[in-house]
């Protein structure tokens, strides 16, 4: 008898449209979750069934910045994260079909990367979780409790006084008395005024150049992380010219906050990393997290942070691949005098015949029209060095 034909070997395309489609693999699911839980926490802070982490969670705290609020408080906007500590499930069949769509070898080297960074995708998240967190001698406050996607965000105002522009406090988490563990965050203090500085990461700051979905997924869960030629420099020169509290926007899931955060602190001054507070339970979720509605996204947040600084001077540095033009002109024209520089990083070599319009004048002009460049530094350039002198005009 003979046998059947093998099947031909499928197309990038094809591979990726397994990942985000029917066929996409769950790394874990919304079933793992107790469902009380679940249920509550979307009753919020009138939730009577919240539970106190123990040995069994892991918290992120992510780190952040502390304003004046209007009756001249400090105030920050504190986020955490809560996971069941080793709940994912055995991630080995993730992992191999991860590695072999994206063509490595079986055992390769990379599985164990691909491992470590699937990871925090795998833990479950858990809802209706609370955690305090004490700074210093100063006082105590209680964080959450987290929603139905494991996040807790909420305004505190900083207890005690005597908090200094510029640097940093290190709020740390009350754990159980025989928890060894040490959880803390960074909190940047930011009196009203001064500079502020809003970066994208990826092909801003991080070199990611891709716009397909395995070239994202390589770029996220293999290749080593480096920095885009030049920009360090840039970044230390500013940090030194405008002593500015900063801030890192990205369209990414809050899961990849371990390994963008690491990244950050190898290469680039320490800021606040403001992420998507969803988390996602499958690689095609994630793939689509990082290009829908991402302009959305970040004019959201950006108002945020004019919500914080109002009175700060803000430049914003983005690239030209997605939507950071857009969103950065749509801020300049809806809050005229904040932003007083639009720096667009042009990218090439991804995609030739996007790039014709990515990188064109034309695309440029219609995201910064109506923006006066008299009152708006609006610049695009290929080596971060052409911006050397801008600096200099801006400490003046």
């Amino acid at each position: 008898m003979a046998s059947s034909p093998k099947s031909p070997p499928k197309t990038p395309a094809e591979i990726e449209a397994d990942l985000i489609g029917p066929a996409a693999y769950l790394i874990h699911s919304k079933a793992q979750m107790r469902y009380l839980d679940w249920l509550s926490s979307f009753l919020g802070h009138r939730n009577p069934f919240v539970h106190n982490v123990d040995k069994d969670d892991m918290v992120w705290l992510f780190d952040n910045t502390a304003y004046r609020n209007q009756v001249g408080e400090w105030e920050a906007q504190y986020v955490a994260a809560f996971f069941r500590k080793g709940s994912g499930k055995d991630l080995s069949d993730a992992v191999a079909d991860l590695a072999e769509k994206l063509g490595l070898g079986e055992g390769d080297e990379a599985e164990n990367t691909i491992a470590a960074r699937l990871r925090p995708f795998a833990d479950v998240i858990e809802p209706a979780k609370t955690v305090s967190v004490r700074i210093g001698q100063a006082g105590e406050f209680q964080l959450g409790p987290s929603g139905p996607n494991g996040v807790s965000s909420d305004k505190h105002t900083l207890p005690g006084s005597g908090y200094i522009d510029g640097k940093a406090v290190h709020p740390v988490a009350i754990l159980q008395k025989d928890d060894p563990r040490q959880l803390k965050m960074t909190t940047h203090i930011a009196e009203p005024q001064g500079w502020a500085i809003v970066s994208d990461i990826d092909d801003t700051i991080k070199i990611t150049m891709t716009s397909d979905g395995m070239g994202i997924l390589k770029s996220t869960f293999v290749d080593d992380p480096k920095p885009v030629p030049g920009m360090p420099d840039l970044y230390r020169l500013i940090d030194s010219a405008l002593s500015p509290t900063w801030f890192y926007l990205s369209a990414s899931p809050y899961n990849l906050y371990p390994f963008l955060h690491d990244f950050r602190k190898e290469y680039y001054p320490s800021g606040t990393m403001i992420l998507r507070d969803s988390s996602w339970m499958n690689i095609g979720g994630f793939i689509s997290s990082l290009t829908v509605n991402t302009q959305e996204y970040k004019e959201d947040r950006l108002g945020r942070i004019y919500g914080w600084l109002p009175k700060r001077k803000c430049l914003m540095i983005g690239d030209s691949t997605q939507k950071d033009p857009e969103a950065y002109g749509t801020l300049a024209r809806k809050h005229p005098g904040w932003i007083k520089g639009i720096f667009i990083h042009i990218v090439t070599g991804v995609d030739e015949e996007r790039e014709k319009w990515l990188n064109s004048p034309e695309r440029l002009a219609s995201a910064f029209k109506g923006i006066d460049p008299a009152e708006v530094i609006l610049k695009s350039f290929h080596d971060p060095a052409e911006l050397n002198d801008v600096i200099a005009t801006l400490k003046d």
